[in-house]
């Protein structure tokens, strides 16, 4: 018995862990199954590479109106579980790297924005061992989540589009879930995910054309109605509302951010125990002056 129930308490853990993937560093959406509920205990490492092409800077809820942006990022995230007075806490650091290219502008490359955070369960969250995350009946819960930019990425004045944003920012969120199934093992779980996140913006004192710039804070739901294929196998359709982020240089308003973004999602078995996940997102609906454009993101996520 001991043997099976340490099999078991295996096979729910790679289950667990592999759709747990990770939000590329200012790109789009954190995207699906990021935070799904997981073993105490789980870690997890994942590198994925994200191409992005329109309107939009790397920071989040910036656009810049009628120019070609071009960005390339590959994104390192570490992750792991723990009990915090029996509930699921989750801290994670990410730190990407790459390259944005705009129309009429120097290019920028080097490191990113890095970024820390975590999330802790409040409702259907609890902390659990492997072998009753075998046996949990997901049915509803939801999390906190807060996360801080730091202003670590490459940064030029004298540019209009940079790799870094020059300025701290916040963020705080609720990762909620709706689920069918007999647990998240389940190889016929379906769920839907709804991710309402509020970002803030510290003021930027050495911006590009002026001297001083503010932006108001951003707010974006994303929403993932996934459905299990196999054990490791699923599919996701993704959607993703954002509005707000207005940005004020030296007294002058710029519009701020308005869209919808839709896409899908796929994740498979790849070496060994890792995941592959390929997601892709494009813009479906905004303002003459809104975001525009898509991203294609690639996650190879190894949990150890």
């Amino acid at each position: 018995m001991s043997a099976r129930r340490n099999a078991v308490a295996a096979v729910a853990t790679l289950v667990a862990l592999a759709p747990f993937t990770a939000a590329p560093a200012r790109a789009q959406d954190d995207g699906p199954r990021v935070y799904q509920l997981v073993p105490n205990g789980a870690r997890t490492f994942t590198a994925f590479a994200v191409a992005k092409r329109g309107n939009e800077t790397p920071e989040p809820g910036t656009i810049v109106p009628g120019s070609e942006i071009d960005t390339d990022l590959l994104v390192l995230r570490y992750a792991q579980t723990f009990d915090l007075a029996g509930r699921a806490f989750t801290p994670f650091a990410i730190l990407p790297m790459g390259r944005v290219n705009a129309t009429g502008a120097a290019e920028s490359s080097g490191l990113g924005d890095a970024q820390i955070g975590a999330t802790l369960g409040l409702i259907g969250a609890p902390a659990l061992s492997p072998e009753a995350f075998a046996s949990f009946e997901p049915r509803f819960g939801t999390s906190v989540l807060a996360r801080v930019y730091f202003p670590t990425g490459a940064y030029d004045a004298a540019t209009p589009v940079n790799l870094g944003s020059n300025r701290p920012s916040f963020q705080l969120g609720f990762p909620t879930y709706f689920a069918s199934g007999r647990s998240f093992r389940d190889p016929s779980l379906t769920s839907l995910e709804v991710l309402p996140t509020l970002t803030f913006y510290q003021d930027n004192d050495d911006p590009f054309g002026g001297e001083r710039s503010s932006k108001d804070p951003l707010f974006s739901v994303e929403a993932h109605l996934t459905r299990n294929l196999g054990a490791r196998t699923w599919v996701s359709a993704d959607l993703l509302y954002r509005n707000g982020g207005k940005a004020t240089l030296d007294g002058v308003e710029d519009a701020g951010m308005h869209g919808w973004s839709a896409g899908g999602s796929l994740a498979f078995p790849f070496i060994s125990r890792t995941n592959l996940i390929l997601s892709y997102q494009h813009v479906i609906e905004r303002r003459d002056d809104g975001p525009d454009g898509w991203f294609f993101r690639t996650a190879l996520v190894a949990p150890f």
